[in-house]
């Protein structure tokens, strides 16, 4: 049987090929330098690697039959638009390279960028309550407007609501899917996904026809908590698959956050699990990127972006001054006015104006940001 050279084709072979699974490749891959090389050591050498010993034999007949499908496999990714990327390849995450049981191969729709290195995760209930819908699109909306990137598992419900905020934010977005592209599920949000690809991407590590099968989402929730740097659950369930990729994200050493909810519903068990466990309690996106020193390298850098021309006189020379003094962290009165080089009577007066015309947020203890309206992402 002629095995493929190439280290990407040898990879995808790899990927076909079920019983082997990503630890195993992994340990080939430390043993042998790359896939290639593993498939010229041929299955007496593999016997030696750890996991292998008497089944080496049936791996490597388990790859052989599976060389007919490389081809196919090929077509069917040219056939779909989906692009394979690889360890070698730049675009593939950092932060997967250090898992142990790091995806041979990537599918993607969309690209990866480095700006995706900093994403959170936004995970909850597939049937979330009005409530939460609406904290998933919020969070999604405030933490797009901030330049972070949002991370999901394109699920019905908490996922869908929080991909699809993030881009009506200008923001970027990355589903994590625990099917092939090619399988797309769930169905309804291929819409959806093809706008995530314009701006992000949808990222697989399963081959293009994979079902979604039940074994794999976990899969899918270990990548989505290696991607982010830290998980949000919104709405859960105390047996779930967000309190699963919440575990991850503490094995991996990510910071993980919770939503409180009512002490009446159901959703509001796995969230308020997970504070007890000592998450911390999130209202807002502030609250999660205070956690982070570069999130809030960005916070405090100052930006204003065009608005629309029905509040554009209120941007206008003092005006303008305090809206490029502002940021996501709230700041007093007295502490604005100097920033700006105004008055406090002066600053009162001009943030009733931007208050009024939707530019200017209010938040306890007198202080003041930026509204949605004037944040935008950072380059």
């Amino acid at each position: 049987m002629k095995f493929p050279t190439d280290e990407r084709e040898a990879r995808l072979l790899f990927n076909l090929t079920e019983p082997l699974g990503p630890v195993r490749f992994s340990r080939l891959v430390d043993r042998f330098g790359s896939a290639a090389a593993a498939l010229r050591a041929g299955a007496k050498a593999w016997g030696e690697v750890e996991g292998f010993a008497e089944k080496a034999g049936d791996f490597f007949g388990a790859l052989e039959k599976a060389v007919p499908a490389l081809e196919k496999e090929k077509k069917e990714a040219f056939r779909s638009g989906a692009r394979v990327v690889c360890a070698s390849d730049p675009e593939y995450p950092d932060s997967f390279r250090r898992l142990r049981d790091a995806p041979p191969v990537l599918y993607l729709w969309g690209e990866l960028k480095p700006v995706d290195s900093l994403s959170i995760a936004l995970v909850g209930s597939r049937r979330p309550s009005t409530y939460g819908t609406a904290v998933a699109q919020r969070l999604a909306r405030e933490l797009a407007q901030a330049g972070v990137t949002v991370v999901s598992g394109l699920a019905r419900g908490v996922d869908g609501a929080a991909h699809a905020a993030a881009l009506s934010a200008g923001g970027r977005t990355v589903g994590i899917l625990g099917s092939g592209l090619s399988r797309f599920y769930p169905a309804e949000h291929r819409t959806l996904a093809r706008r995530m690809a314009e701006h992000g991407a949808v990222v697989t590590e399963f081959p293009l026809t994979s079902e979604p099968d039940a074994s794999h989402f976990p899969r899918r929730n270990r990548l989505i908590a290696a991607l982010a740097l830290g998980v949000v659950v919104i709405e859960a369930l105390e047996r779930s698959g967000a309190l699963i990729t919440a575990g991850l994200a503490t094995d991996q050493g990510k910071e993980v956050f919770a939503v409180p909810g009512s002490i009446f519903s159901p959703l509001s068990r796995g969230p308020h699990r997970l504070i007890k466990d000592g998450a911390k309690p999130v209202e807002s996106a502030l609250d999660v990127l205070e956690d982070f020193e570069v999130f809030r390298e960005m916070m405090n850098r100052p930006r204003v972006a065009p608005v629309s021309s029905s509040v554009r006189q209120a941007v206008s020379g003092p005006g303008e001054k305090l809206l490029a003094a502002l940021s996501l962290t709230p700041v007093g009165m007295d502490g604005l006015a100097r920033r700006a080089g105004l008055t406090a009577p002066e600053a009162a007066k001009e943030l009733l104006a931007l208050e009024l015309a939707g530019l200017v947020r209010s938040v306890p203890g007198k202080q003041y940001v930026c509204s949605e309206l004037v944040m935008t992402k950072t380059s």
